[in-house]
């Protein structure tokens, strides 16, 4: 009876065992990477394991194949959405006259350099994954973070070229940049100090430098709003300037003057014109645009070298730059 019961209970269990062997069953599936490993804002990210060498790309090739384009595990690097076309870079991608070169592509990105330097090193010099160096290219002072690799040339940082790559001062990125950094028509002073008319960056990384609103912010200072007496405005969306001592903005009350027999009046002011940045060229910064000769509320006079011969001969020419427009008053 006993033999007979063992035989029967193996039978069951037997059965049962191929009755479940024979049901098809979906396989476990066991992530071969962390979460996160794909998503730069976790510790688990990818990116930083190669960044520290705890990861090498011999070990992505040994799943991904030498071209990481699927190997054995069937997952490319490239069509899976995250490298794309850019790791490694596409064909031209450090060549000017390619439609690949990375200036585009840094656009598109708004202008994230950040993103070269887990592969090229924090300072881009091949210390990364990547054993390529930016400098080689890149040879100014910071490198790829220069202020003329993005904007204006090896004279200085200021446009030409914008960062659309425009030249013409018609261009609202290019603009009067040159004639307010470099020229020396009317006047030498602070020439070149981006601050009069922007929160100058002292580095790439500093916030505000680069963000998401488009075009360049230009609140005024310094100079150009007389350090703060003045409320100078830039309209954005007409690339005008107004109220900027620079350009006859100013006022000087005959009570605050040791020179108050120069006044026909109890101010003298200038003729605070609107200008247009990209216009250029076009008679808005000729001798008498910004002031009148005399101003408004001085007294008549046909010459200005009489008073201010330091600065001015009576033929109207600028004869030293450096006294002109630079925020004080000038006589005798």
């Amino acid at each position: 009876m006993k033999q007979e019961f063992l035989i029967g209970l193996i039978s069951v269990l037997v059965f049962i065992f191929l009755f479940g062997c024979s049901q098809k069953r979906e396989p476990l599936s066991i992530s071969t990477h962390p979460e996160g490993w794909t998503k730069r804002a976790y510790d688990s990210f990818h990116g930083k394991a190669i960044d520290s060498n705890s990861l090498t790309l011999e070990s992505c090739q040994s799943c991904h194949g030498e071209d990481y384009r699927g190997g054995t595990s069937e997952v490319s690097c490239f069509s899976s959405g995250c490298h794309d076309a850019d790791y490694p870079h596409p064909d031209g991608f450090a060549n000017p006259n390619s439609p690949n070169f990375h200036e585009e592509y840094f656009a598109e990105i708004n202008w994230n350099l950040m993103a070269c330097q887990p592969c090229h090193g924090a300072s881009y010099d091949g210390e990364g994954v990547s054993d390529k160096s930016c400098l080689s290219c890149h040879k100014s002072a910071g490198g790829p973070e220069a202020c003329n690799t993005c904007h204006g040339s090896q004279n200085n940082a200021a446009p030409p070229e914008d960062l659309e790559g425009h030249t013409q001062t018609t261009a609202p990125g290019v603009g009067a940049h040159q004639e307010h950094v470099a020229g020396t028509t009317w006047s030498t002073y602070k020439q070149g100090e981006c601050s009069k008319c922007h929160i100058a960056p002292a580095a790439y990384s500093d916030p505000g430098h680069i963000d998401a609103t488009p075009r360049a912010e230009v609140p005024f200072g310094g100079l150009a709003t007389m350090n703060g007496q003045l409320n100078a405005t830039y309209d954005k969306s007409n690339f005008k300037c107004d109220n900027v001592y620079c350009h006859g903005g100013f006022e000087f009350k005959k009570s605050d003057s040791q020179y108050q027999w120069a006044y026909a009046d109890s101010i003298i002011r200038g003729n605070n014109p609107a200008l247009y940045w990209n216009f250029v060229g076009t008679g808005q910064a000729v001798c008498g645009s910004c002031h009148g000769i005399p101003p408004e509320g001085h007294i008549a006079a046909s010459e200005c070298g009489g008073c201010h011969g330091d600065v001015v001969d009576n033929n109207f020419n600028i004869t030293n730059k450096f006294l002109h427009i630079n925020g004080q008053i000038d006589v005798f």
